[in-house]
């Protein structure tokens, strides 16, 4: 996914002018590439907000700067720990075909439909693939509906789109089901109360 995104020079760097630029709604940055030589940008906050918001992490930027355009990748994003505001980013200058490491967020699917004495477990919030950077996918949908309990579903059990090459072992589990805590509880519970215990020394074992 491509957006859009004006880019301004930062020649001026350094503590106070980052904080000066995130009072006045906008986000200081850095964008690098093989071969190119950092160079310290600033963006508008409600453009990059728009970007995560609506397209995730792993949108393709196409950036304006100097009159020139680029297109780049979000590398990092550095956000308050308070607010979760974005306080910083690093952006890598790719070409459209180039292929790019990426870890893409796992979206479940129909977790409500599942047995209501059941706890799904996530052994997994990502999965790392290799692609061109034109078809990163914002997320990997996975649908659970069906899952039962004691089973699994692993990177294998996953269909990915042509071109893309996952970086994952293909038995690693992704969720899990198995039965609430709750539900356990209570079946243990039953099973002391329906047997009573011989108690050693009582009148009727003496008898």
């Amino acid at each position: 996914m491509y957006m859009k995104i004006s880019c301004i020079p930062r020649d001026i760097t350094g503590t106070r002018v980052s904080r000066r630029l995130r009072k006045e709604d906008f986000v200081p940055g850095v964008i690098y590439g093989k071969g190119k030589e950092p160079s310290n940008i600033s963006v508008a906050r409600k453009d990059i907000d728009k970007v995560i918001k609506y397209h995730g992490e792993n949108a393709i930027l196409e950036l304006s700067l100097n009159g020139k355009e680029m297109d780049a990748m979000i590398k990092e994003v550095q956000k308050d720990p308070i607010q979760g505001t974005v306080t910083h980013l690093d952006l890598y200058q790719i070409s459209k075909d180039q292929k790019v490491q990426v870890s893409v967020p796992i979206h479940l699917l129909n977790v409500d439909l599942l047995p209501a004495d059941s706890a799904l477990v996530r052994q997994l919030d990502e999965i790392e693939i290799e692609c061109a950077a034109n078809i990163i996918p914002r997320n990997i949908e996975i649908d659970v509906e069906g899952l039962k309990i004691g089973h699994a579903i692993h990177i294998s059990d996953i269909t990915f789109a042509e071109g893309i090459t996952v970086l994952e072992d293909d038995e690693a589990v992704i969720v899990s089901l198995s039965q609430s805590r709750v539900e356990v509880d209570e079946v243990e519970e039953e099973e002391v109360e329906e047997t009573e215990p011989v108690l050693i020394g009582s009148d009727e074992d003496e008898e």
